[in-house]
């Protein structure tokens, strides 16, 4: 209200205006360290671990293999972003209750900018792939597509049926794209690849269990909500018990390294996967849960790892 000539008159006030905040690089760095968090390690990892294997075991030179590393470290980065960016643009309501440090829960960025940003790197991540050759472009592509029907068409209600799937062929995608950067597939790289996505999802569930209260919000059914915690968590310890011997039998005994170098990997393995089972046995508490899904992240890069070691 204001008063003009004595008497009282009504003004209508506007309210302020939504100020979106200018672009900063800095400010971006910041919104990408929160996004890939949980994930930069499984994520970006083992593609330049395939990619120096397949360049190690062809011989490429000096010259050739540092081009190589290079573009497979900036093509596994683009990879998690592309869907980090849409994981969270679709996911920011169970990340309110679970993930509280994310760009869109502490109020950074909203989902309609972080579903810009995942436009923006798909098509700088297309674009750098068209350049590597034709295996890393399809490999692209259909990591684009998994992510983009994941996260826009397929249900929460379905979690358990569709989360192995989009898994399984996104660690594909991966991998055969990123050891295509250095030479082009060969039947022992696809065994490696299909043998280490089959790998991967079969003790995965144990990545649901520290995030039950927020997926119970959004009616995500998960095998930790279906089955009980201790069922998936008694899985994952028998799990992480016996893949030193999976891997000695699956990857590493036919794989033509010296019997030095499959001692080399099976005792990596079992460094790191015996600890975890021990650990992830004698506490039930949710960062105990959180640390046991980050040392399975650990164990998966390990195994990635192993191929450097038997097959370079």
């Amino acid at each position: 209200m204001v008063e003009e000539d004595g008497e009282v008159v009504h003004v209508e006030e506007k309210s302020p205006r939504a100020v979106t905040p200018r672009w900063s690089l800095r400010r971006e760095l910041v919104v990408t360290a929160r996004l890939n968090a949980d994930n930069v390690w499984v994520a970006s990892l083992p593609p330049v671990l395939f990619t120096l294997t397949a360049a190690l075991r062809f011989d490429l030179d000096a010259i050739d293999l540092a081009v190589a590393i290079v573009a497979s470290v900036l093509w596994s980065m683009l990879f998690i972003y592309v869907f980090d960016t849409a994981n969270q643009a679709g996911g920011s309501e169970e990340d309110h209750a679970n993930k509280p440090y994310r760009p869109i829960p502490s109020g950074l960025v909203t989902p309609a900018g972080m579903w810009r940003r995942n436009y923006a790197g798909s098509a700088i991540f297309v674009g750098l792939s068209a350049t590597l050759g034709l295996t890393t472009f399809v490999a692209a592509v259909v990591w684009i597509a998994t992510v983009q029907i994941t996260h826009r068409f397929l249900k929460p209600r379905f979690y358990i049926l569709w989360k192995p799937v989009t898994t399984w062929v996104g660690v594909i995608a991966q991998l055969g794209g990123s050891w295509a950067i250095a030479h082009s597939l060969d039947a022992t790289a696809w065994f490696w690849i299909v043998a280490l996505a089959t790998m991967f999802i079969i003790p995965l569930s144990i990545e649901d269990v520290r995030d039950m209260g927020g997926d119970r919000i959004i009616g995500r059914v998960t095998q930790p909500l279906l089955f009980g915690a201790t069922a998936v968590r008694t899985w994952f310890v028998v799990m992480m018990v016996i893949w030193p011997a999976v891997g000695y039998l699956v990857l590493f005994r036919t794989s033509g390294g010296s019997d030095v170098a499959v001692a080399i990997a099976s005792g990596l393995m079992a460094l790191l996967c015996w600890p975890t089972a021990v650990l992830t046995a004698i506490r039930n508490t949710r960062s105990r849960n959180r640390l046991a899904y980050k040392l399975y992240s650990l164990v998966h890069v390990a195994l990635t790892m192993c191929a450097v070691i038997v097959l370079a």
